[in-house]
Formats: C-alpha cells, structure tokens, sequence
C-alpha cells in the first residue's frame, strides 16, 4: 500500500490542482486569488504530508525559525513577483503597441496551451537559474535558496527578491511576446507555484524514470540542491528538463536523492534583514 501511495502521490497533487485551476479560471476569479488559493491549499496540504509521511526523518525541522521564512514569503516572494508582473504588464503593452499580431495559438486546445506556456516559460529562466549559479555576483541572491541542510517546502518561497523577480519576469516573457491571453498567465503563474511546492517537499513520492528524463519531479530537483558541486551545477530547468538536455546539464537521479543538501561553507544564518541584505553587502 505505500508503494502505491508513493507512485499516486504526486499525480494526485497535480491532478486536484489542475481541475481546482480550471474550475476558477472558468468562473472568472482574478489571477492573482486563483495562484494564491490553489498554491495555498498545496502548501497546506505539503505542510500535514511532511509530517505524515515524510521522506526524510532528519528533514522534518526546519533550517530557521518559522517567522524567518514567513518573512521571505511575505517580502522577498511578493516583492520579487510583484515586481516581475508589473515589468510584464508593461512588456505585454509594449507589444500591443509595437505590432497588432497575435502570435500566440489561442485556437488549441487549453492543455495544449498550457505544455506550451511550460516549455516556454523556461527559455529564458533555465539561463537565468544557470547564471545564477555561474557567477559570483549573482550568487549572492541565488544562495539564499540553496543554504540550508535539509530540503522541505519553505525552500519553495525562500528567495531573494531580486532573484524571484528576474526569474519570474524572464519566464513570462515569451507570453507578452507572443501576446499570450491573461488565462495563460494565470496558468503558469499556478502550476509554477505547484510545482515549486512540489519538488521541495519532503514527502515520500516516486515518478517512473521515464518521466524524470523530461519533467522536472521531486527526485530530479533533489539532485540540484546537492552539497556537492558537480550535483548542484545541473538540471537548472524548474518546469522541464528540454534544455539541460539541449545544454548539457541534465543529471539522471536516484530516487533516494542526495545524501546531503545546502552549501558547504555557506551556512544559513542571520536573522531575515540580515539575509536580505547581506547580497548587496557583499557585492560591494
């Protein structure tokens, strides 16, 4: 029975929250309530299946003090989105007055528009996530994310504003150019929320391998926030793994994931201001 329940797992997740996205979309429900409502109840529902069935024993507590990474949601999260929505409102209307056509397949079906959205959405985010990593200026945000020795969902809104906002705008991007309609942008903004919870989760979940070669599951992500360096520097994507295949840096997992995450000698420390600022501190 807990075989079944760890294949079922994540198809349950992602399956509840499609049909709860499409049923609000449908009716009409402003963007912005229907990423917080469908997020929020997955995070809730991350929250009980940590501690009812979690992967990792040692990674039930975690890294900080619970206010610390409600600060990082409350400010760093909805600072960095709200910033990278904003510059894609304005990119979306500099299109529409740039040029009258509509690029975007607004005839498919919706699934098929939202494959679309995914693939696309990590163009430009897949480089942005690798330079990130690469550079050691930009580093300084990235890190934030990574520091840390145990891998659970605060992870997933745990980030700098000035990485979530680069980030996010980059992976919306293609939509304004394409002058994709707001339906599509609620969709994505959904399920990259979903699938951030679900990939930093600590619970017990198994995808066939198959999968793991194309979408970005729990067992491939786990990889990425290895300890160890020639772990951590792959499988950049955050929706699909197209481009670390295309670019190299697609890292095949093992289910059990890495013995140890976070980054050596970089722990995580520092109340929140601290942590907020220290990037800009140290880029002086």
């Amino acid at each position: 029975m807990g075989s079944v329940l760890d294949s079922m797992t994540a198809p349950l997740i992602l399956g509840g929250a499609a049909v709860a996205t499409a049923l609000l979309v449908q009716a009409s429900v402003d963007s912005f309530v229907v990423t917080a409502a469908v997020c929020g109840a997955v995070a809730v529902l991350a929250f009980v299946l940590e501690r009812a069935r979690p992967e990792r024993e040692d990674y039930r507590p975690w890294d900080q003090a619970l206010r610390i990474e409600v600060a990082h949601y409350l400010v760093d999260y909805n600072l960095g989105y709200g910033l990278a929505m904003l510059a894609y409102l304005g990119a979306y209307a500099g299109v529409g007055v740039l040029t009258p056509v509509v690029l975007w397949p607004g005839r498919w079906p919706v699934a098929a528009q939202v494959a679309l959205a995914l693939v696309l959405s990590d163009l430009l985010s897949y480089w942005q996530h690798r330079l990130f990593h690469r550079l050691p200026r930009l580093w300084r945000f990235h890190a934030i994310h990574h520091r840390g020795t145990r891998l659970n969902f605060p992870r997933a809104v745990r980030f700098h504003f000035v990485d979530i906002s680069l980030g996010t705008f980059l992976s919306f991007l293609p939509l304004a150019l394409m002058r994709a309609p707001m339906e599509m942008v609620t969709w994505l903004a959904t399920w990259s929320g979903v699938l951030g919870i679900l990939f930093h989760m600590n619970v017990r979940m198994r995808t066939p391998r198959w999968l793991d070669r194309w979408i970005c599951t729990p067992a491939v992500h786990r990889w990425h926030h290895s300890d160890r360096r020639e772990e951590s520097e792959g499988n950049f994507g955050t929706c699909v793994m197209l481009y670390d295949w295309l670019f190299g840096t697609y890292l095949a997992p093992a289910q059990e994931g890495p013995l140890h995450v976070g980054v050596e000698k970089e722990p995580l420390e520092g109340t929140f201001l601290e942590q907020l600022s220290e990037p800009f501190r140290a880029s002086r």
